[in-house]
């Protein structure tokens, strides 16, 4: 029975995320104004895509947890959590979903992220150890947030989502205002640490112009890589374009006292991030990005496996 059961699981979330591409691919196809990019799962799940959004999401979670120490930000409901929705939102609002549809990029890098946390819970089960005691939230609970906050952001145009079972209905049915009440949430952070603030069309405008008493800034130490694969990963994070953007758009935003420091690192214990707050340092570490480049490879065979009809 259990084994019957932990089966049953699997497929249900292979299932939820081949919805995923068939609902928000539908949701952008029905909505001809969206003009920046055309959402495509082969995009979301090719190498380069994955890892880079993935990474961008990990960074904006370290950073949000950052901010909230630096600033004494107080927080109810735990830091994971939060650190995860200011990730989101900020990934929602970068280039500016307007009231009417949402960039079909952004839902590229929605269900790049979404895919990895499905991979994660998988092998989380497998283990057979969840970590039921930890501060972060499990990562099947981590995918349905961003999938909430996905459809509460434009609830028409991703209802296709809601009517085949990627959100229960109790779940969705209070998601447009979670949305908003998240919304609203960073647009209170970003009036406390920034210049800047959201207009009645929900883009950042510069309010003042405070970074003379703010002269710090985030900066990226790149640890010597020893081996040739630690040298490949450094080549391919120097290439990314979005990391490189993530960081100008950061320094331009946050008004720092403190200097925060993210570290690449080739040698670590293992596939993880974290920031330090005694030392307001973010490592991150290459194994990491050894894991997103993995799990790119596998999510189209597992969405395969589930269009032919194998739950094995």
């Amino acid at each position: 029975m259990h084994i019957t059961s932990r089966n049953s699981g699997r497929f249900t979330l292979l299932s939820l995320l081949l919805i995923l591409s068939s609902s928000i691919a539908n949701a952008s196809n029905n909505h001809t104004s969206v003009k920046p990019a055309s959402f495509d799962p082969a995009m979301a799940f090719q190498q380069g895509f994955y890892t880079q959004s993935n990474l961008e999401f990990t960074l904006l979670h370290e950073l949000a947890h950052a901010v909230i120490d630096l600033n004494d930000i107080p927080v109810l409901g735990g830091q994971e959590q939060a650190a995860d929705q200011i990730a989101l939102m900020l990934l929602i609002l970068a280039n500016h979903s307007s009231e009417q549809s949402i960039n079909p990029e952004t839902l590229n890098k929605l269900l790049a992220i979404s895919g990895e946390w499905m991979l994660e819970w998988q092998e989380e089960k497998k283990s057979n150890l969840p970590a039921y005691w930890g501060t972060h939230p499990l990562s099947i609970q981590r995918f349905y947030e961003v999938t909430c906050l996905a459809y509460g952001s434009h609830p028409e145009q991703m209802e296709t989502i809601r009517k085949e079972s990627m959100l229960p209905v109790e779940r969705a049915w209070d998601c447009d205002l979670e949305f908003k009440k998240t919304r609203e949430a960073l647009a209170w952070l970003v009036s406390k640490v920034t210049d800047y603030e959201f207009n009645n069309s929900w883009k950042l405008e510069r309010v003042k112009n405070s970074k003379d008493k703010y002269p710090e800034r985030v900066e990226v130490v790149w640890i010597k890589p020893n081996t040739e694969d630690q040298k490949r990963i450094h080549s391919t994070l120097k290439s990314f374009s979005s990391l490189a953007h993530l960081i100008a758009r950061t320094n331009d935003l946050l008004n720092l006292k403190t200097k925060i420091t993210i570290y690449m690192e080739p040698s670590c214990r293992g596939a993880d991030a974290w920031w330090d707050g005694t030392k307001n340092i973010i490592t991150v570490c290459y194994d990491l990005i050894r894991e997103f480049e993995k799990n790119s490879l596998l999510l189209p065979n597992l969405v395969k496996q589930l269009k032919s009809g194998s739950r094995d």
